[in-house]
């Protein structure tokens, strides 16, 4: 595995860990807090950044299911992380109690996305 595409992976995976943490410390304090949305702006961060070595390894954009899969997960993690930020900034005490549920079901999007690159990726070696 050339190194750079190790890095991305290993990013992929610091990703994962810091959406992961935001999603479920949210969902268990049953409100969004400030410190959520950097933790989902830390995963949309890393995550772009392994995108782009990715991109950078393969020499382009490579239209498979995973790519595709990948593509929806980011956009939708990055329109999760603006959409956090707005509720934030209004301070509506409902929008603030009720975000986690859109955060469930960009993590489960997004977990898809991460698995499916572990799985195309195993298929590889050997």
């Amino acid at each position: 595995m050339p190194p750079l595409l190790f890095t991305a992976v290993i990013l992929f995976t610091i990703a994962m860990i810091f959406y992961t943490w935001g999603v479920w410390a949210e969902k268990h304090a049953s409100r969004l807090k400030p410190w959520h949305v950097k933790m989902f702006a830390c995963g949309v961060g890393v995550d772009t950044l392994a995108t782009v070595l990715t991109f950078i390894v393969v020499g382009g954009i490579v239209w498979t299911p995973h790519a595709i899969m990948g593509f929806i997960s980011l956009a939708l993690m990055a329109i999760h992380f603006l959409w956090a930020l707005r509720v934030i900034r209004r301070g509506d005490e409902r929008a603030l109690t009720n975000f986690h549920k859109l955060s469930l079901i960009v993590w489960v999007i997004w977990m898809f996305s991460y698995l499916s690159g572990f799985a195309s990726g195993i298929g590889k070696i050997g």
